[in-house]
C-alpha cells in the first residue's frame, strides 16, 4: 500500500521510494513512463531533479478538478522527461513533460490509445502502430473479459519486435534496458482488478493485487 487515505496501492521503488502505476479503490489510475525526445537517442536523467516517482500518488491525492492544472505544473525542468497518464470513471489525460516547453495535457477519447516514451499514439511509431493492431485483435471479443485479458496478457509476453530493435517489442530483452514488470488494470462500474506480474512478463505470473473495495464477480481474471 502506497497511501492509507484514500487508499492507494502500487509497485515501489525500493531506490528512491516513489512508484511508477498507482491505482486508487475507486479505481482511478495514475502511472509515468520514461520520456524520450522525437529525435535521437534518450538523454541521461538529472539526479538533481526530483523523483519522477512521487508523480503517481501526488495526483491520485488529488482533487480530481484539479489534476490537469496540477500536471501542466510539472514543468519544465523540475522533473526529468516523463510522461504521465491519469484516468477516473469519466476522464482520462496523458501530460507529456519535458525541457522542450511547456507540459503538453491532452484529454483521450475513449477508445484504444498506445504510450510508450514518446507522444500518446505517435503515428510514426511502428512499435505504437504494431500494438494498436494487436489490441485490436485483444478486443475482438467484445464482452468477454476473460479472452480479452487473456489476449492483451499474451501482447505484454511477445518479443516480437516492430524494427530491427528490441526496444520495439512489447517485452523487451536488451543488454542495459528491458522489461522489469507488467501491470494490468480492469477499472469499470461492475469490477477492480489489478494484477502485477514481478518480473519479465514473458516468465512471471500475474498475481491479484489486494485493494480495498477489489471486489469482481470474475475473480480469476
Amino acid at each position: 500500500m502506497l497511501w492509507e487515505n484514500p487508499r492507494i496501492v502500487g509497485g515501489r521503488d525500493l531506490t528512491a521510494g516513489g512508484t511508477w502505476l498507482a491505482v486508487t479503490a475507486d479505481g482511478s489510475v495514475c502511472a509515468v513512463t520514461n520520456r524520450h525526445p522525437g529525435e535521437g537517442a534518450p538523454v541521461a536523467p538529472d539526479p538533481s531533479r526530483r523523483s519522477r516517482g512521487e508523480i503517481p500518488v501526488a495526483m491520485l491525492t488529488a482533487d480530481p478538478s484539479e489534476v490537469p492544472l496540477r500536471l501542466a505544473g510539472l514543468g519544465p525542468g523540475r522533473y526529468n522527461p516523463v510522461n504521465v497518464l491519469w484516468l477516473s470513471a469519466d476522464r482520462a489525460v496523458v501530460a507529456h513533460v519535458d525541457d522542450s516547453g511547456p507540459v503538453r495535457v491532452v484529454d483521450l477519447a475513449p477508445g484504444l490509445h498506445v504510450l510508450t516514451a514518446r507522444d500518446i499514439d505517435d503515428h510514426r511509431s511502428a512499435k505504437v502502430a504494431m500494438l494498436l493492431k494487436a489490441m485490436d485483435r485483444a478486443l475482438a471479443p467484445g464482452d468477454d473479459a476473460d479472452a480479452t485479458m487473456t489476449g492483451l496478457r499474451a501482447i505484454l509476453r511477445d518479443h516480437t519486435s516492430a524494427s530491427d530493435s528490441p526496444v520495439d517489442a512489447a517485452c523487451i530483452h536488451g543488454d542495459v534496458y528491458g522489461t522489469v514488470s507488467a501491470s494490468t488494470v480492469i477499472a469499470g462500474s461492475d469490477r477492480l482488478v489489478y494484477k502485477h506480474a514481478p518480473g519479465r512478463s514473458c516468465v512471471t505470473p500475474f498475481a491479484r493485487v489486494p485493494i480495498a473495495s477489489d471486489w469482481s464477480p470474475a475473480a480469476p481474471l
